[in-house]
């Protein structure tokens, strides 16, 4: 129960774009009982509507729909919202479809039909936090460059040389661990992402 005082947190909202009526039912059912606040659409055009109007924080996307390629709808996420972390839904997977959808910036591919909708929900909870955690890292890098940049303005003081030589070092691991972890998702390489990421929350504890 909510008291007066209490913030309501909202949920982290997922868009199902997908030509298939039963698929678009099975995952919003799936998601909300995830915990997550789910929107779906049929066609390119109605997906690309929503992405124009509406952030997300994940988006499973069909490859192949009716109207144009999935893969149009990735490109058009990745650049209007960077931060909204992408699956690629497919029947018919092939080894280059799913290294080009990885190379517009997809996180993993989900092949149909599903073993079984808990594995959706684990893939897109994983999605979320990876994506949240990377945004953390990358808010306390932009954190650390005004701060270094404010501190190479200063003139001088006395114990000042410690403390910015303190920050540049901090500065130099964050900006280190932001290319391993973009290289690895480009890489495809599940295992690695993992372990790049248990690095990130390190760091962002050492950083706080």
């Amino acid at each position: 129960m909510h008291t007066a005082h209490s913030p309501i947190v909202e949920p982290d909202s997922v868009l199902v774009v997908d030509d298939e009526a039963i698929v678009l039912d099975v995952l919003k059912v799936a998601l909300k009982k995830a915990g997550f606040a789910v929107f779906t659409a049929a066609r390119l055009v109605e997906g690309t509507a929503m992405v124009h109007g509406q952030k997300f924080s994940c988006a499973l996307i069909d490859k192949n729909l009716p109207d144009g390629s999935g893969l149009d709808l990735i490109r058009l996420i990745r650049q209007r919202q960077p931060d909204c972390t992408c699956l690629v839904m497919t029947a018919y997977p092939n080894a280059d479809s799913i290294l080009e959808a990885l190379k517009l910036g997809a996180v993993d591919y989900l092949e149909k039909p599903f073993p079984h909708v808990s594995i959706i929900q684990e893939k897109v909870k994983a999605a979320v936090d990876r994506q949240r955690r990377l945004a953390a890292l990358s808010s306390r890098v932009a954190e650390m460059n005004a701060l270094k940049a404010a501190a190479d303005a200063v003139v001088e003081e006395p114990g000042l040389q410690n403390r910015l030589d303190s920050l540049n070092f901090r500065h130099a691991r964050a900006l280190a661990m932001l290319r391993e972890v973009k290289a690895g998702l480009e890489s495809g390489n599940a295992a690695a992402v993992k372990g790049l990421l248990i690095r990130v929350t390190t760091l962002l504890n050492d950083l706080k």
